[in-house]
């Protein structure tokens, strides 16, 4: 494919327990380039954020992480990792909707159903990033969810034969490769930008809980830390960082 790093080596697997882990186990024991894919057909323990799991049916998603060095990215500017992804994913939906929205941190929305998470898991020395690995589960043929996920959805729902699951991985790297590119041009601003046009809920007023505090809140934005910015009522401008905030 044409890409430059992301997607030049596609490793595929039929099953593993865990992309992200396998990643490590690689990482551990020799130099990987970067840009390398590791897919699996299916994950029998796939990872989300925090203690969530990632669940896929055999063969009918994606499931596979991205291997990347940015050593020139500062750990404060980590969070750009995840806008790059959000966004590349983004572009790939775009191509059969235009109501793909990125709902912070880490989820992928089409309207108000989940398509696709991400998890990235960084290694950090002498306060650069020297590994990036990047988790990524996108719902492609799925129609069944258990009852458990309640708003999830897969691009079968909107076009009735989504392309082979190959082609869909290899466009996916593609358009990561892109805005991967743009970060390593520092070009953050124009990342943060398109970032922040896309951001699920942006500029309407909705309720939020922190701790057991519900309130109103309106989403403006991020900051380069990744944190969530929230207008309240009041018109003071707050931000809350992974794990602070629930969407209501």
């Amino acid at each position: 494919m044409e890409s430059d790093f992301v997607g030049k080596d596609i490793i595929m697997f039929n099953s593993l327990e865990s992309t992200n882990e396998y990643c490590k186990e690689m990482l551990n024991n020799r130099e990987i380039p970067e840009g390398t894919v590791i897919s699996a057909r299916w994950q029998s323990e796939g990872k989300g954020q925090g203690d969530n799991s990632w669940e896929s049916s055999a063969g009918e998603n994606l499931t596979f992480s991205i291997i990347l060095h940015p050593l020139f990215l500062n750990i404060s500017d980590q969070f750009f990792i995840s806008m790059i992804t959000s966004l590349g994913i983004a572009d790939f939906l775009r191509q059969f909707t235009n109501n793909v929205l990125i709902k912070w941190p880490n989820d992928i929305f089409i309207g108000n159903k989940k398509i696709a998470g991400i998890l990235i898991e960084n290694s950090v020395m002498d306060n650069k990033i020297t590994d990036s690995i990047v988790g990524i589960g996108i719902n492609i043929n799925q129609v069944s969810f258990g009852s458990h996920i309640p708003n999830a959805i897969s691009l079968r729902s909107i076009v009735p034969e989504p392309p082979p699951l190959d082609n869909c991985l290899e466009s996916l790297c593609k358009n990561i490769d892109h805005w991967y590119s743009m970060l390593k041009q520092d070009r953050k601003e124009d990342i943060k930008t398109k970032y922040t046009d896309r951001l699920f809920r942006l500029n309407q007023q909705h309720l939020y809980r922190e701790r057991n505090k519900i309130f109103k809140g309106t989403v403006t934005g991020v900051d380069n830390f990744g944190r969530l910015a929230l207008r309240t009522q009041a018109g003071r401008t707050r931000y809350f960082g992974l794990n602070e905030v629930d969407f209501l």
